[in-house]
């Protein structure tokens, strides 16, 4: 039965995740969803007790798969440096292989919706990189500057690039994944 439930809930976001991503936030509904996902609305209803708690939960699963794929392989005792360019190369390949939720999130993170009722528990998209951005500090690798500061000089450029390469106006190549990540490093390096 579980697998079933998991199922249904997995067809709901995926329709909700393509419909966001066509029409944006103040577009969906319910019905729509429901439509899309070839379902009847009470089956939404079962699963979420409203568009605004489906949104929430599916803003939360998105951004844990997103920190999954991420943080894989990096473990407290990764050293700063591997950890930051292992960081943004998963980051990289998220946004390559996942693009619809790259696109969503992104609306996400810029709607007032989300900022108002997700009162985010480890706060923001790249919250859970500022332990290994501290010890960075800490160990003389990057500017004695705010964390938030560096983790926000360090991201943004490959949240900005992925945008031109998911628009065509941008090759995610190795190449220039290599040269973003050390574009990254010297701009936070001490």
């Amino acid at each position: 039965m579980k697998n079933k439930s998991e199922s249904k809930v997995n067809l709901i976001y995926q329709a909700t995740i393509e419909l966001l991503n066509e029409g944006g936030l103040s577009e969906i509904s319910i019905s729509k969803i429901a439509k899309r996902a070839n379902i009847s609305s009470s089956i939404i209803y079962f699963y979420f007790e409203s568009k605004e708690d489906m949104l929430i939960k599916l803003y939360f699963m998105l951004k844990d798969q997103m920190h999954q794929l991420m943080f894989q392989g990096i473990t407290e005792s990764t050293p700063v440096k591997v950890g930051f360019e292992n960081i943004l190369r998963n980051y990289s390949s998220y946004i390559s292989n996942h693009k619809d939720s790259f696109l969503l999130m992104e609306q996400f993170i810029g709607s007032p919706f989300i900022r108002k009722n997700c009162k985010d528990q480890n706060g923001g998209v790249f919250k859970p990189m500022y332990p290994l951005f501290k010890r960075g500090i800490k160990e003389g690798f990057f500017k004695d500057l705010e964390t938030n500061l560096l983790v926000t000089y360090s991201c943004i450029p490959f949240v900005e690039m992925g945008k031109e390469y998911l628009n065509g106006a941008y090759e995610f190549s190795s190449i220039n994944i290599e040269k973003m990540i050390q574009m990254s490093w010297d701009a936070i390096k001490a």
